[in-house]
C-alpha cells in the first residue's frame, strides 16, 4: 500500500512538473515583433507617417479619384496588414467625402492600428490686393475682378497675394503685372497646377446680386405661415434649371385650412432671418418655383413690425408644369421702406372651389434680390 502510495505521488508530481513547463512554454508572447509600416504609397506618391499617433496623409495630384485606390505597403519581416497592400480601397464615402480607412498591422502576438487619409493636392489664392484695393475671389470659376478708379496705369500694378503655403506662385507676389488684359496666376503645388485669371476694371465696383436662399451655402430657416414646412427638402427635379440639391417643399392643401390650405400658406424670412433690402438700390426679385398647376405666386414684402406691405405676383405658367420656373418680382418704384420681411405663397389663389386643383406638393428655392443697374 505503501509502495503504491509512493508510486503515485511520484506520477503526480512528473504530470505536474510536465503540465507546467507546457504552459509556461505557451504562454510566452513575442513582444519584440515589427508591427511598424516602414513605407506607405500610392501611385508612386509616398505618404507621411506620423509614428506618435499611427497616422499616414496622402496627398495625391488634383482630379485624382479617390475609389479604388491600391497601396503599396512595406513591412517589417513577419508582419501582415489589413487590408493588404495592393488591395482596393475607397478613401471616400458614399457621398463623395473624405473619410479615413483603418489600416491593422500583426506580427506574432503583437498589433498596431495606423489610421490613413488619402486627399488631392488643393491649393488655392486667399487674398490679392492692389494698394488698398481687394480683389473679389471667385474659387469656383478661379476669377479674380478688381475695380480701380479711372485713369489708373494698368501696366505697372503691383498686387500683392496671400495663397497657400508651400506653393509657388508665377507671377511672383510683389511683382510688376501689366494688367492691360486679364493675366493668369499659376500655383504649383505638390505637382498640380492651379490657375486664376486676374482681371482690373477701371470704374466703381457694380452693387452685386444678393442671394438670400440658395438651400446650399446661404440656407436661413422659413418660418411657418398657415402650412406646415420642409426646410432643406430634396430637390425633386435637379436635371433643370435649379440644379442644387435642396429646397423648400410645402403641402399646399385643397381644403380652406389653417395648413396648408389657405392662399397665404407658405413662409417667411423674418424675425431672426430677416433680410434688409433697400428699394433705392434693388428693384426686383427673382424665386425658383415648382409645382404641378399654373397660377400666381406671391412675394409679400414688409419692413419691420410688419409694416409698409406691398404685394408682389408672378405668375407659374403652364408651359412648364412639373418643372423648376424662375419667376421675376418688380419692387414698386414708389416704394422707399426698406425690406425686412419677405413671404412667399407659392400658389395665392382660392383652391377651396377650384375642380382642376388637387392637393400637392409646392417647393421654392434661389431667391435673390437684383440691383437696379442690372
Amino acid at each position: 500500500m505503501t509502495k503504491l502510495f509512493n508510486y503515485i505521488f511520484v506520477l503526480l508530481v512528473f504530470v505536474t512538473a510536465f503540465t507546467s513547463c507546457k504552459v509556461d512554454d505557451r504562454d510566452v508572447l513575442y513582444t519584440a515583433a515589427d508591427v511598424d509600416i516602414h513605407s506607405f504609397s500610392i501611385n508612386g506618391v509616398e505618404g507621411t507617417i506620423n509614428p506618435d499617433n499611427s497616422t499616414i496623409s496622402v496627398i495625391l495630384p488634383a482630379g485624382t479619384s479617390l475609389k479604388n485606390l491600391s497601396p503599396d505597403i512595406m513591412l517589417g519581416e513577419g508582419a501582415v496588414v489589413s487590408p493588404n497592400t495592393g488591395e482596393a480601397v475607397d478613401f471616400t464615402d458614399a457621398g463623395g467625402n473624405l473619410t479615413t480607412v483603418m489600416y491593422l498591422v500583426s506580427n506574432k502576438d503583437v498589433y498596431q492600428k495606423y489610421t490613413v487619409s488619402v486627399d488631392v493636392a488643393r491649393a488655392k489664392i486667399t487674398k490679392f490686393k492692389i494698394g488698398s484695393v481687394e480683389g473679389d475671389i471667385d474659387d469656383i470659376t478661379k476669377k479674380i475682378t478688381f475695380y480701380l478708379p479711372v485713369g489708373t496705369d494698368l501696366t505697372t500694378l503691383i498686387p500683392v497675394v496671400e495663397y497657400t503655403e508651400g506653393a509657388v506662385l508665377s507671377p511672383a507676389s510683389g511683382s510688376v503685372v501689366d494688367f492691360s488684359s486679364p493675366v493668369n496666376f499659376s500655383l504649383d503645388y505638390l505637382g498640380s497646377i492651379f490657375t486664376y485669371e486676374a482681371t482690373v476694371h477701371l470704374g466703381e465696383k457694380p452693387t452685386p446680386v444678393l442671394t438670400l436662399y440658395n438651400g446650399e451655402n446661404i440656407s436661413p430657416t422659413w418660418a411657418s405661415i398657415a402650412s406646415t414646412l420642409n426646410n432643406g427638402y430634396v430637390n425633386p427635379k435637379t436635371d433643370g434649371i435649379n440644379t442644387t440639391s435642396t429646397c423648400v417643399s410645402i403641402m399646399r392643401k385643397k381644403e380652406a385650412t389653417d395648413d396648408g390650405g389657405r392662399p397665404w400658406s407658405g413662409g417667411a424670412l423674418w424675425n431672426e432671418n430677416k433680410v434688409n433690402i433697400d428699394p433705392a438700390i434693388y428693384n426686383k426679385f427673382t424665386l425658383m418655383v415648382l409645382k404641378n398647376i399654373a397660377g400666381d405666386v406671391q412675394l409679400e414684402v414688409q419692413s419691420n413690425g410688419e409694416q409698409n406691405k406691398d404685394w408682389l405676383k408672378a405668375t407659374y405658367s403652364a408651359d412648364a408644369l412639373g418643372a423648376w420656373q424662375e419667376l421675376t418680382f418688380e419692387i414698386p418704384a414708389s416704394r422707399t421702406a426698406i425690406i425686412n420681411n419677405i413671404l412667399v405663397a407659392p400658389h395665392v389663389v382660392d383652391t377651396e372651389n377650384d375642380a382642376n386643383f388637387t392637393s400637392q406638393m409646392m417647393y421654392w428655392d434661389e431667391l435673390k434680390a437684383y440691383p437696379k443697374q442690372q
